[in-house]
């Protein structure tokens, strides 16, 4: 995982989807909602930096997605 954790603005779980041919990212809540909707590709956390760019890393479970989220918060933390 290459992450510049020192740069990071802002960094949020979401979930892939596919819907009318088109994948795009949506939140967990949206998703939890409309699941029914729409087809699951992955889940991921997509990373915006204080420059502008932006960085997504995808899981294809729920629990590794929140493992990462935790590790990441313990190494932000220090």
């Amino acid at each position: 995982m290459d992450i510049d954790i020192y740069n990071i603005a802002q960094m949020y779980p979401s979930v892939v989807v596919e819907h009318g041919g088109e994948q795009t990212t949506i939140s967990l809540q949206w998703y939890d909602e409309n699941r029914e909707n729409v087809k699951f590709i992955s889940y991921a956390i997509i990373f915006l930096y204080k420059n502008g760019s932006k960085k997504e890393i995808y899981f294809q479970k729920y629990d590794t997605m929140i493992d990462t989220l935790k590790i990441l918060y313990e190494k932000l933390k220090k």
